[in-house]
């Protein structure tokens, strides 16, 4: 069958890092060899994720091995090896401990429409720049994008995590589509955050005069939450993890245990 990739798929994760110096800069390898590479590992259902860091800068591949050995072996034709003076890292990743953030399971063949990352989600804001404001500064969320002209801009947590895209509705984008966008102002979102202080996040919302629509509780499956909007009604909830450390978070109902599963907390 045409893009079928025969063969045990690796379970194991490993993560390739390179920290860049700030005279490394110019001697970083073309993208023509990258592409090549990464090409390679695709082809056979290895690559996981590939992207840049910040902060220092530098470079991430995240790919799939049977032991350490077989991960030192797939990088010995890795372009960004040979880098004067860069830190070159090769390192065991545990998704189940640390989170992931993408879509882990192995690729099918190419075409086959699956899912790999949760890009944004909008919430319609009646006034753009007061939103933004808002969401930064009662929030702590930054702005990851913004195009003045087209109106578009994209907050998260940070770099990788899934955004929150501010909608401001306008006449004329014409009928059905305004009067449709302004009725999903001020309903709950299904947004759920995770605090690592339920009570702590809860006053800072006082302070800043947000509403509180469900003061904290105590849920069956372990955890408090809290629901709460923003100046324009959009309704969340933020959630802080029993003292058991369980990974089970808020289902829609807040009210009965979550289904047991495994991975990173939502």
């Amino acid at each position: 069958m045409s893009g079928h990739r025969a063969g045990r798929k690796p379970k194991r994760l490993y993560a390739r890092l390179v920290r860049f110096r700030e005279e490394d800069l110019d001697f970083t390898p073309g993208r023509a060899a990258m592409r090549a590479f990464m090409t390679g590992f695709d082809r056979v259902g290895r690559l996981v994720a590939h992207g840049e860091l910040t902060h220092p800068e530098g470079d991430l591949l995240v790919f799939r091995a049977e032991d350490r050995d077989q991960a030192e072996r797939l990088l010995r034709t890795d372009p960004m090896r040979e880098l004067p003076r860069s830190v070159y890292e090769v390192l065991e990743w545990k998704p189940d401990d640390v989170g992931a953030g993408v879509n882990l399971e192995p690729p099918p063949a190419r075409g086959a429409g699956r899912l790999t990352l949760l890009q944004r989600v909008a919430v319609v804001v009646s006034d753009q720049p007061k939103a933004i404001a808002w969401y930064r500064d009662v929030l702590g969320l930054t702005v990851l994008e913004q195009d003045p002209e087209t109106d578009f801009v994209e907050l998260a947590l940070g770099k990788g995590a899934a955004a929150v895209s501010l909608v401001a509705p306008k006449p004329e984008w014409g009928e059905p589509y305004y009067s449709e966008a302004r009725a999903r102002m001020g309903t709950p979102t299904g947004i759920i955050f995770q605090t690592d202080s339920v009570d702590a996040f809860a006053l800072r919302l006082r302070h800043a005069g947000a509403r509180i629509t469900q003061p904290i509780e105590v849920q069956p499956w372990g955890g408090r939450t809290v629901r709460f909007t923003d100046p324009d009604g959009n309704e969340f909830v933020a959630f802080e993890r029993g003292a058991a450390g369980r990974s089970n978070g808020p289902g829609a109902g807040l009210t009965s245990p979550p289904p047991s599963r495994r991975g990173p907390t939502p």
